[in-house]
């Protein structure tokens, strides 16, 4: 019995609250948030404030029609600073839920993300997630594939961290190769860089 093609759609305004419960959920296992946000507590509203702020206005991405999953992408040449607004929301839920050591973990992952990050222009993929439940149906291959055709087709390579080390080969069926490894604290888990070279489209 073959599977039935996973349905997508564009993210658009107004997707930051579901964008940000997707990626919650399906991050809720994954070692360097647990580390940088001291648990789950704080994933939800960043990542609803980030997609509000920045990916939904700013990026690209798609989700699927039943809202089990969804990416987030961030185009060359796209502004990454946040709002006041959103620095307060992301700053607060650090506080609130991480505490002086989460803020502290969660700036020590991201300024060594912003070290390593390529200065060549490239498509960049925030996140691609999906809920427990919808895990293992061929949502997130369909995710990769739909942008990847439009990365393609403008012929520009494209990067990501990877903070589980099992995904390193779902990525590699793409295309991506590790450029390294990051690890912002001697406690933190790793992040593995990840770069694709560009292709011609319909090259994946």
């Amino acid at each position: 019995m073959t599977q039935e093609k996973p349905q997508l759609r564009p993210i658009a305004e107004g997707d930051h609250s579901l964008l940000g419960e997707i990626i919650t959920e399906g991050f809720a296992d994954d070692p360097v948030n647990l580390w940088a946000f001291r648990g789950t507590g704080a994933m939800l509203p960043i990542y609803t404030e980030m997609a509000r702020d920045l990916y939904v206005p700013k990026g690209f991405g798609d989700c699927s029609l039943d809202g089990q999953a969804c990416s987030l992408w961030l185009a060359p040449g796209a502004n990454v600073s946040f709002g006041v607004r959103a620095s307060l929301v992301i700053g607060h839920a650090l506080v609130r839920h991480a505490g002086v050591t989460g803020i502290r973990n969660a700036l020590a992952v991201n300024n060594a993300m912003g070290k390593k990050h390529p200065k060549e222009p490239h498509y960049y993929l925030f996140a691609i997630a999906a809920r427990p439940q919808a895990q293992g149906r061929g949502l997130g291959g369909a995710l990769m594939r739909n942008a990847l055709e439009r990365i393609d087709a403008e012929g520009m390579p494209a990067y990501l961290e990877n903070s589980k080390e099992r995904n390193i080969s779902f990525y590699r069926h793409f295309g991506f190769e590790v450029m390294e490894q990051i690890q912002a604290h001697k406690s933190a888990p790793p992040l593995w860089a990840m770069w694709r070279e560009p292709r011609t489209p319909g090259g994946i």
